[in-house]
């Protein structure tokens, strides 16, 4: 009975063994299963200022970190690694001298990296010191006139490089100001556009003209009529059989370029426009149109950067506006 209790404990004491670590195949027991550990302990805390710490504890790992107000972080962890040997880690990080560690997995310097390293530091240390003793130590500095004090001479290298650099100035300059935007060309279809757009323009101002000033012609019997004489009325239109606005001839064009030069206009039978814009940034325009008592209203403007906008027109109290 003593046998078969003693059979179970060890049983059970080789099932924990092979839960917590696994063995090679070279038969070297590699590390320690972190399923059969859980966390043990852990903990955070932290503010409105960005302070913070935290950290935890297993079995096979474990590390805590910390950062404060003066934005330096600390911290540190350790764990065993695939061949069973625990390592440790500390590191700090600050915003002057950035990050640093020190650790134990870190790779160590080989036998000849060493000794150069050892030899650079040996000869060194030696030059400085065979500075030290050549450096002269002054007790009694003595004034120097400020004429004999001589500025610094370019090197002809120098020289030669300042002038190649302000010969290339001088010939960028030289381009710039030789290049002035042009005033837009234009195309044949838009000379031809424009002066279609002008005649019909006129044509439109002649037809107003008629209208407004020429009488009605009236057909067939006249009655005549009499009335008193009353304060004239405004003058309203009314339709009539022989006042048409049937539409006449209609046109519009339009020319830009890569300086934001631009111009454009159309006619129709009730309005009319024009618009353009130079490379100074003026523009200047107009428009017209019969408004709603029969009457041809004239619209003229202008806007530069410096004056800003400015207009005149037939409808403005006393013909001009800014």
């Amino acid at each position: 009975m003593v046998s078969i209790t003693l059979s179970i404990q060890v049983i059970a004491a080789v099932l924990v063994t092979v839960q917590s670590s696994y063995v090679h195949h070279g038969g070297v027991t590699i590390g320690i299963t972190p399923y059969a550990h859980p966390v043990q302990s852990q903990y955070h805390a932290q503010d409105v200022f960005g302070q913070y710490t935290y950290g935890y504890s297993t079995p096979t790992s474990s590390k805590s970190e910390t950062k404060t107000a003066d934005g330096v972080t600390q911290g540190g962890y350790s764990y065993i690694d695939s061949n069973g040997y625990l390592q440790s880690v500390s590191y700090v990080a600050d915003p002057i001298h950035g990050f640093r560690v020190a650790a134990t997995n870190l790779p160590q310097d080989l036998p000849d990296v060493a000794y150069a390293k050892a030899k650079h530091l040996a000869d060194f240390e030696a030059i400085k010191a065979e500075h030290g003793l050549a450096r002269v130590a002054y007790s009694n500095p003595v004034a120097v006139p400020f004429g004999a004090v001589q500025p610094v001479q370019d090197l002809p290298e120098v020289v030669l490089a300042r002038a190649q650099h302000l010969a290339a100035v001088q010939r960028a300059l030289h381009q710039q100001q030789q290049f002035v935007p042009q005033p837009v060309q234009d195309l044949p279809e838009v000379v031809k556009a424009r002066a279609e757009h002008l005649a019909a323009v006129e044509t439109i101002k002649a037809r107003d003209a008629a209208i407004r000033f020429s009488p009605a012609q009236l057909h067939g019997h006249v009655v005549p009529i009499h009335y008193q004489q009353v304060a004239p009325a405004p003058f309203i239109p009314q339709p009539s059989a022989h006042i048409s606005y049937a539409p006449a001839l209609s046109s519009q064009y339009h020319a830009q370029d890569n300086y934001g030069q631009y111009t454009y206009g159309y006619a129709g039978p009730l309005s009319s426009k024009s618009e353009t814009k130079s490379a100074d940034g003026v523009t200047k325009g107009g428009y017209s149109y019969i408004d709603a008592n029969g009457i041809l209203q004239t619209v003229h403007y202008v806007s530069d950067p410096i004056h800003g906008f400015r207009v005149s027109g037939s409808n403005i109290h006393g013909g001009y506006a800014a």
